[in-house]
């Protein structure tokens, strides 16, 4: 991505000569990398956590508070991969205008970074699952 928008500055400015292509292949590299980032962070627990009202929530309430909310999450991607996929097969005959390449493989991006968090969600779910206070022994271990 880096190196396409430096090919664009270098040719426009040094060369006068515009190319029509490092534009759009960055602008779509920046959404696969976003996307794919976001995982990432993810999968490293390196996102931000909004918990001002979760630590106001009583200790015993809080592993159910943590599993609904994973739940809800897991409902989200789904619908995110289920409806990716069919805007990814909707565009698959559209062409981008500089690089004529299908749309579909940009679109593609939703699906499947929002499959690999809803794997990666259904891990920490099974997790959270165990936390629960009727799952753990007398010792306050799984």
């Amino acid at each position: 991505m880096t190196s396409s928008v430096f090919l664009q500055i270098f040719t426009r400015y040094f060369l006068h000569i515009s190319l029509s292509w490092p534009e759009e292949f960055a602008r779509f590299c920046f959404i696969w990398t976003s996307l794919i980032g976001a995982c990432i962070a993810w999968e490293r627990k390196k996102l931000h956590d909004i918990d001002i009202v979760f630590n106001y929530f009583p200790n015993a309430f809080k592993p159910f508070v943590a599993l609904g909310s994973n739940l809800l999450v897991c409902l989200v991607l789904t619908v995110l991969v289920f409806y990716g996929a069919q805007l990814t097969a909707l565009v698959h005959l559209q062409i981008s205008p500089a690089m004529e390449i299908r749309m579909s493989y940009v679109y593609s991006a939703v699906p499947f970074a929002s499959g690999l968090m809803l794997i990666s969600y259904i891990f920490d779910t099974i997790e959270k699952v165990a936390e629960l206070p009727f799952f753990k022994n007398e010792r306050g271990k799984p």
